[in-house]
């Protein structure tokens, strides 16, 4: 079989690891085959559409790297977009909202297929970060709404830290649901994408030094503010958000970047206040550096907290704002009762599994231990097949996301953060 022509893909992959900007991995490199071939099937004057592709594996290996790559260095004919799942979902459900308010358009009670094949008229290629499905409104979107951008042409290239099949898993009816991971495996080729390092935490060079993003003494992070206003007054901001809805913070225009923001706030104004992911996608957009103070060690009771602010950092990293967090805990002590009763509730489960440190386990940085056992492993490359299941997949996937998180506000202080060259 003859080799395909090279892509523009193959030509960024192999520049950036010459200049040192990516490193040899065989994992990284095969994916980035595969990747290529879905660029030369788009690319080629051919009615039928390649088969996507749905990568799952370890927090910080490169999935989203890799898959921001490939969506900027498509073909300029190739219509794409690339979002973080919660922004995109987000989108879908205002559509939905317009819909409903107006049949307009819509000869159909279901308006689902419709949106379906606006999306692909406007997007042949979705490229998703962080695939999750975590609530039973967005399960039972997803059948209608991606198998008609499926059977339109549409192809889906997704990063995820779950396999297809564990997804919504524990989740309310999730029989239900069934039905889309047979088409989503159908659709999308199933890639685990190889090795546990997790790249954000090795240690940086000089010239890679940017910021301190996470502060457990006041009066640093104080300073580091200072800095960043040169001194300047905050003033109440007003950010729009969806549906006409407004978010207050305190901020100022960031000097650098005209338009864009630096802002200051509590993790109590944050994250224990009712906003979601529409009031975080609109508060990232808006700011170039967030400082959130007062994080602090949580509690089980507070997991509605802790999906908050992980869903902050996880569209703060999907526009490229920096976080910068004032503590008076460490990071891994902040998650530690959450991960300890997870340990356990396992170790119950599995009658009392033994669990052992890894060798050499946690990080420079101090984030986090790593536990292993049989097939269950937490650290700071991401809670790998941990769950919380004891509430639905809400719960379940916490347990991935805090290594995620962990590991993308550690990437936030490289001065090469949120920079594909």
């Amino acid at each position: 079989m003859p080799s395909l022509p090279t892509t523009s893909l193959d030509q960024a992959y192999h520049a950036l690891l010459k200049r040192g900007r990516l490193s040899t991995d065989i994992s990284q490199a095969s994916l980035i085959k595969r990747l290529s071939a879905i660029q030369h099937g788009l690319d080629a004057d051919t009615a039928a559409s390649p088969t996507g592709l749905y990568i799952h594996g370890s927090v910080g290996t490169g999935k989203s790297y890799l898959a921001s790559l490939f969506t900027s260095t498509l073909p300029s004919h190739i219509s794409r977009r690339r979002a973080h799942f919660h922004e995109f979902m987000l989108d879908v459900h205002s559509r939905l909202h317009v819909a409903r308010s107006s049949s307009s358009g819509y000869g159909s009670s279901d308006p689902l297929p419709v949106i379906g094949r606006q999306i692909h008229a406007e997007s042949k290629v979705l490229c998703f970060d962080e695939f999750q499905v975590t609530d039973i409104a967005d399960a039972m979107i997803l059948q209608r709404l991606m198998g008609a951008f499926w059977s339109a042409g549409g192809v889906m290239v997704a990063t995820s830290n779950r396999e297809p099949d564990k997804l919504y898993e524990d989740g309310l009816n999730r029989e239900l649901f069934l039905p889309f991971i047979a088409m989503l495996k159908y659709r999308c080729e199933t890639w685990a994408l190889g090795g546990s390092q997790d790249y954000r935490l090795l240690g940086r060079d000089a010239a890679e030094q940017g910021q301190e993003v996470f502060f457990t003494n006041p009066a640093e992070y104080r300073a580091s503010l200072d800095a960043a206003t040169k001194g300047q007054k905050l003033e109440p901001v007003e950010v729009p958000v969806m549906m006409g809805r407004k978010l207050l913070v305190n901020g100022i225009p960031n000097s650098d970047e005209e338009g864009k923001l630096t802002v200051s706030s509590t993790f109590t104004e944050l994250c224990e206040a009712k906003l979601g992911a529409a009031d975080y996608h609109a508060l990232c957009r808006k700011a170039r550096t967030i400082y959130l103070d007062g994080l602090r060690r949580f509690r089980l009771s507070e997991l509605d907290f802790v999906r908050r602010f992980i869903t902050l950092i996880d569209l703060a990293y999907e526009s490229g704002t920096r976080v910068v967090i004032s503590s008076n805990v460490t990071i891994d002590e902040a998650f530690a009762e959450i991960v300890d009763n997870e340990r356990q509730r396992l170790m119950k489960k599995q009658g009392g599994l033994k669990m052992i440190v890894k060798k050499g386990g946690g990080s420079s940085s101090s984030m986090m231990s790593t536990f292993v056992s049989d097939d269950t492993e937490w650290s700071a490359t991401g809670l790998a097949e941990a769950s919380l299941a004891t509430g639905g997949a809400g719960e379940t996937d916490v347990g991935f996301a805090i290594g995620r998180a962990v590991s993308r506000l550690h990437e936030m202080g490289s001065s090469m953060y949120g920079r594909l060259d």
